[in-house]
């Protein structure tokens, strides 16, 4: 019985790619959206959002995306989030000044008043 040729033998370099070696950590492929009603921010696309200061910066501060964001990190450190304000009729906005009929007051270029 003859040994195939492409049998390694003792005594033969191989190569070793240690490009394709696997981490320890797994793959993060999900991401969570918060959608808040931080319309004052301006924020109608989607912006990433890494930690409580970031997402205050972005959606103002004590924002529902910095406290979103803060609860996402403690239950998973390694989440992958991207915050939104939207902007909805007939709900009041957090932090808008409202008429008595429940409508934003909005300055003459259409942006709403914040107290």
């Amino acid at each position: 019985m003859s040994i195939p040729a492409g049998i390694k033998t003792p005594g033969v370099y191989t190569d070793v790619n240690i490009n394709t070696l696997r981490t320890g950590l797994p793959a993060n492929e999900q991401k969570v959206l918060f959608v808040t009603l931080d319309v004052l921010s301006g924020q109608f696309i989607p912006v990433d959002v890494y930690d409580t200061a970031g997402a205050d910066s972005k959606f103002g501060k004590n924002s529902q995306a910095g406290r979103m964001i803060k609860a996402a990190v403690k239950t998973n450190r390694l989440v992958n989030a991207q915050a939104i304000a939207l902007a909805v009729d007939g709900v009041r906005t957090q932090k808008a000044l409202h008429t008595e009929s429940g409508d934003a007051v909005l300055a003459e270029d259409g942006a709403l008043i914040e107290p």
